[in-house]
């Protein structure tokens, strides 16, 4: 096992007090996140707001930034001869989460552009980075006085088939599907010669999922065609078995091609085990890495043999938490079927807990 060597710089300076680190990330939002334990001098605590980054030393290769943050918040106690405290870290993506979206110099209305574009626009005042790794077709972008810069980005990427998750470099990622792949494979077994991961926790909940998910909206700009009027779209998940309806509306202008992406996209993704819902599973490994050496990241994809959970195919990173302290490290990474993430069918050998609906949504007009 590979022990990682990890450096907290604040401002700019090693920390000379790192004892721990809590690491998560997430494929479905923006921020990174680290809790860092560490031990503090009096007359040189570490201030909320101070720039922080977490790097991971290479043999032979330097320093690899991890995250690039912001302290939000300290907490701790006194321990003589040294303060134990908890450094709150997240990423500079923060301030879009939290900021309002300034629309003063184009009317709260950015015009025909690609949600790359808009997000470029409304992060860079913030000093926010946006990675197009997948983008959407052209839109008008329109909002509200105090709308939430990441909000107004995070409702047109759903609309889009599209989601966001954070970047080393302190800024955000846009993507569709799943980004890549860890070669190897997770092997979960007790009785099994070449495990090399343990199970934490199983879950399988159809909860929140539907047999029909319907969205209707309407497009008010003129255009040609019937789906200028009152557009449906209806999409069936096989994997439901019994009659079970779902109907909401788009938030935004669309056409046919909108609906019917916005349903097929919140039927795939009630699959991915979101606030209790879906089919997930949640592996522990030592490792950090993966045998060609790069961080376990979200959104990418690895094989997983699991025969208890009648588990055999490819399996999506949706989240994970990455510790470290002196004496031990972990990985704990909650992986889904890459269908819920807007990925493709992974044509595995699972049990029919791990079914995602695959079929294609149908556009209708209201009577």
């Amino acid at each position: 096992m590979r022990r990682e060597e990890l450096i907290l710089e604040i401002d700019g300076l090693p920390h000379p007090g790192l004892l721990s680190i809590e690491y998560s990330f997430d494929g479905k939002g923006a921020l990174l996140k680290v809790v860092a334990g560490v031990h503090e001098q009096k007359g040189a605590l570490t201030k909320k707001g101070s720039e922080a980054v977490l790097k991971a030393l290479l043999p032979g290769e330097g320093a690899e930034t991890i995250v690039t943050g912001r302290v939000r918040r300290t907490y701790g106690d006194e321990a003589k001869p040294a303060l134990r405290r908890f450094l709150q870290i997240e990423s500079k993506a923060c301030d879009a989460v939290e900021c309002a979206a300034d629309g003063r110099k184009h009317g709260y209305n950015l015009k025909k552009q690609k949600l790359g574009a808009a997000a470029d626009t409304l992060f860079k005042p913030y000093g926010i980075t946006v990675k197009v790794e997948a983008d959407s077709r052209e839109m008008d972008i329109a909002w509200a006085p105090g709308e939430r810069a990441f909000d107004v980005v995070e409702e047109r990427a759903r609309k889009a088939g599209l989601l966001m998750t954070g970047a080393a470099d302190g800024g955000v990622v846009l993507y569709k599907g799943t980004r890549g792949r860890h070669p190897g494979s997770f092997v979960v077994g007790d009785d099994r010669d070449d495990a090399n991961a343990t199970t934490l926790q199983f879950e399988d909940s159809e909860i929140g999922q539907f047999s029909q998910t319907h969205y209707y909206g309407q497009r008010y700009k003129g255009g040609k065609g019937k789906d200028e009027t009152d557009g449906y779209a209806i999409v069936e998940n096989e994997a439901i078995r019994r009659l079970r309806i779902d109907i909401r509306r788009m938030e935004h202008d669309g056409d046919d091609a909108d609906l019917k992406q916005r349903s097929e996209w919140d039927d795939r993704r009630g699959a991915g085990g979101d606030a209790g819902n879906g089919t997930q599973i949640v592996l522990a490994t030592p490792e950090w890495r993966d045998p060609e050496g790069k961080l376990w990241s979200a959104a990418f994809v690895r094989y997983v043999v699991a025969g208890d959970f009648e588990l055999e195919q490819d399996m999506a990173i949706k989240s994970g938490q990455l510790s470290w302290s002196k004496e031990h490290q972990i990985a704990r990474l909650t992986m889904v079927d890459p269908r819920s993430l807007g990925g493709k069918d992974a044509k595995g050998k699972s049990g029919d807990a791990w079914k995602v609906s695959t079929k294609k949504a149908k556009y209708e007009e209201l009577s």
